[in-house]
């Protein structure tokens, strides 16, 4: 065990939820049909349900949440942004509608404004985490669901990524993963590389302009329905 924190001085902290599948097969394959999700779903979305799900009134949990997911960047990204909070300020969890690349970047951008000289440590521990991922044997045989990705530096450029939350990470039988093939039930595929693959390309970017500054063009800043992080 070890306190992340222990070397920072109050430091700005990213959590993002890894994978294109934050729940465990077991937790969707009941086809019970529930109306309470079917509620959950058009209270985010009216216009979500099929015709027969709304004369039926009621939807699987498989159904609520991979719609769940395709309303974050998860679905389409690998991962999500679940919460920023930034020196000084209080947690800002509502980031769950944050969905396309340019979104994502666009508030990496934020939580890093000012402190750009944190963006190559970042891009390098993260393609680190990557390359230990792949090269270690227990990740074949594991699903892993709901881990996060913790992003952190504080005023004096400290930086630092790592991975935590194992709660839901499952030995496999008979199966191998290889954490970047779609879900399908069964396979237990997780999209835990495929979203690791998506971020480490977005700081890539950001560490591409900040090394050649002349040649970034100015970018306007996406439309959501996320609240901005203050620089």
């Amino acid at each position: 065990m070890e306190d992340l924190l222990h070397h920072f001085n109050d430091p700005s902290i990213m959590d993002i939820k890894m994978g294109t599948r934050t729940f465990l097969e077991v937790e969707v394959k009941n086809p019970t049909l529930r109306a309470d999700l079917y509620q959950k779903m058009i209270k985010v979305e009216p216009d979500a349900p099929t015709q027969q799900e709304k004369e039926q009134g009621a939807i699987t949990k498989l159904r609520y949440m991979q719609f769940r997911e395709r309303e974050s960047s998860t679905a389409l990204q690998g991962f999500r942004i679940e919460a920023i909070r930034m020196t000084g300020e209080p947690p800002n969890t509502s980031l769950k509608r944050v969905k396309t690349k340019e979104e994502v970047s666009h508030f990496i951008r934020k939580f890093v404004s000012g402190h750009e000289v944190v963006i190559p440590v970042l891009y390098r521990r993260l393609k680190d985490i990557r390359e230990k991922f792949e090269s270690i044997s227990f990740f074949k045989t594991h699903e892993v669901i709901g881990s996060s990705l913790l992003i952190m530096y504080d005023r004096d450029n400290n930086a630092g990524v790592w991975m935590i939350d194992f709660a839901k990470t499952i030995p496999l039988q008979d199966v191998t993963v290889n954490h970047r093939s779609p879900w399908e039930i069964g396979n237990h595929e997780d999209g835990y590389l495929f979203g690791l693959d998506r971020l480490i390309s977005i700081f890539a970017d950001l560490d591409e302009k900040l090394s050649n500054p002349d040649k970034s063009e100015a970018q306007e800043e996406p439309t959501t329905n996320a609240q901005p992080v203050s620089s």
